[in-house]
């Protein structure tokens, strides 16, 4: 019975538990609603500044530089380029209210739009928002300012192929408050140098004339699948304006040459890998071309008053000899597949009469294949092949065909002769590729636009009267070379093998600009190496630094 009593009671508190508990979430509920209608009091918004009537423009400025403001998109370092501007001048505005003032902004700000007329990425520049004059007045002088570093300094990394970080270079406060032509201003920036102002300022004009679309045609060559890259073809000739639907076959090849003759190409009718290397390329492209290579020309080294200075794309070596140009000249240089590198070197001496010693990659290549199909083919290309020790060997005790193609365990070379490949005369200087250059027996080529047709090495074209030159103005002090641009011509006569040290080294540059420009305008190259391929997909990426 107390058990009962005891369960009963314990039964009863649990029940008076729950209904307690019920009664407190109702009274919370019924709370949390009339609170949650009762109007609440409005919290204070932040005030910003910018937008304060009791500030002056000079606080408001002050403040801008020193804190920063989420529409101003400068970091804190970035704005203390700019602060000591601001300090001299007591923090107050370069543009106020007055006519002249306002059309000194609109100037500058239409200047910045046309980032690429000076040869700069738009990317580089910071579009202006709808945002508060201050801000926009920061924002217009700190372009200005890497404007200026990017036309002065350069803004790839060429070495890193990437584009440099923006930095800010100071100017006269003048410009923001005198009116003055601004695209002049940015015009005369840049390294001191005719053909870099040339440049300059045709792109300008360039620009100004054009319009930069992105068409382009992906083509296969004619070796590839014939059929389908005539298909292509007429779709991309149709597309630029050379043909239309009822160009037959014979139309077609003539309305590519036509194209290939206004590309630079050899104008053969052929679908080749320079054509479609052409054709892929955009007019916006060649925009991108023709920036990187003003940005070349701003971070050049200095030349000497005397050097060699060789260009891959433009197939042509220039020859300057006391700040004079002593001699152009048209180069071959190597294949696509045998691209020729960039250098940095030093001529150290002309051969008269070289002999040819055959790279052992040439040799496997092509030399063992037609050994194989003619014992007789050396003697033929008078050349001699030697074994160990430099013995040399009669090609016809040797079993060709069960040399292997992936080897080839002798040495070769070619005597000296107008047979031989590096001609009449060789141009020697260090480097780590093995090239250099010669003349050569193959002088039709030189009539060719696109002149890509060697193994790596550059030919170029009256090679003895460049020798001759160059003989003549080696002096060292007082002191000529003691064989002379006559005694060169009487080896040549008399084809005699001779080596002839230079006094004074010519310094020799391999360069790679697919841009060029003289006083006449700018001359477009081809990218045959697609060396630049990478720093365009960087310009189409809108990558700013």
């Amino acid at each position: 019975m107390v058990e009962y009593k005891v369960l009963s009671t314990f039964n009863e508190n649990k029940h008076n538990m729950k209904a307690s508990i019920r009664l407190l979430s109702t009274i919370i509920a019924i709370s949390a609603y009339f609170f949650s209608c009762a109007p609440t009091k409005p919290t204070a918004a932040k005030k910003d500044f910018l937008s304060s009537k009791s500030l002056s423009a000079p606080k408001k400025m002050k403040l801008l530089l020193k804190n920063g403001h989420p529409t101003l998109p400068l970091t804190k370092e970035e704005r203390l380029k700019l602060y000591n501007a601001y300090q001299l001048k007591g923090f107050q505005p370069f543009f106020n209210r007055t006519s002249a003032s306002k059309q000194i902004k609109n100037n500058w700000t239409q200047t910045i739009t046309k980032a690429a007329y000076f040869g700069l990425p738009s990317s580089r520049t910071i579009p202006f928002k709808e945002s508060h004059p201050l801000v926009q007045e920061l924002l217009l002088h700190y372009q200005i300012g890497t404007m200026l570093h990017d036309l002065d300094s350069g803004f790839i990394d060429f070495q890193n192929r990437k584009f440099k970080p923006r930095k800010y270079l100071s100017f006269s406060s003048n410009w923001l408050t005198s009116k003055q032509n601004t695209d002049s201003i940015l015009l005369t920036r840049g390294p001191a140098d005719t053909n870099y102002h040339y440049f300059a300022q045709h792109l300008y004009h360039f620009c100004d004339s054009s319009k930069f679309d992105t068409l382009s045609y992906q083509l296969t060559t004619e070796k590839e699948k014939q059929t389908l890259a005539w298909k292509q073809l007429q779709k991309a000739l149709i597309g630029l304006g050379y043909s239309d639907e009822s160009t037959d076959s014979l139309g077609l090849r003539a309305a590519l040459k036509l194209y290939q003759k206004n590309q630079g190409l050899n104008a053969d009718g052929r679908i080749g890998s320079a054509t479609v290397l052409a054709f892929a390329q955009s007019k916006q492209d060649q925009l991108y071309h023709a920036q990187i290579s003003l940005d070349r020309l701003r971070q050049a080294a200095n030349k000497p008053a005397t050097f060699v200075d060789i260009n891959l794309p433009s197939f042509t070596l220039q020859y300057v000899a006391d700040d004079t140009l002593r001699a152009l000249r048209r180069i071959i240089i190597g294949k696509m597949d045998h691209p020729t590198p960039e250098l940095v070197s030093k001529i150290y001496q002309i051969v008269a009469l070289p002999y040819w010693r055959v790279p052992s990659s040439i040799a496997r290549k092509e030399i063992l294949p037609a050994l194989k199909r003619n014992s007789g083919y050396l003697q033929k290309e008078h050349m001699r092949i030697y074994g160990a020790g430099k013995k040399e060997i009669d090609p016809k005790n040797v079993n060709w065909k069960k040399i292997k193609n992936n080897t080839f365990p002798y040495q070769i070379e070619q005597d000296p002769g107008p047979w031989n490949s590096l001609g009449l005369i060789k141009f020697e200087f260090t480097n780590q590729f093995s090239v250099y250059v010669h003349d050569t027996p193959n002088r039709n080529l030189f009539g060719q636009n696109f002149r890509s047709f060697s193994h790596g090495c550059m030919r170029a074209d009256d090679p003895i009267e460049l020798g001759k030159l160059m003989l003549t103005y080696d002096k060292s002090g007082d002191k000529i070379n003691k064989v002379s641009a006559d005694s060169l011509q009487v080896l040549i006569d008399q084809k005699i093998h001779q080596r002839i040290p230079l006094r004074q080294p010519i310094p020799i540059f391999v360069s790679y600009q697919t841009v060029c420009a003289d006083k006449d305008g700018l001359h477009f190259y081809l990218d045959l190496y697609e060396r630049e391929q990478d720093l365009i997909a960087l310009f189409r990426s809108g990558n700013n630094g």
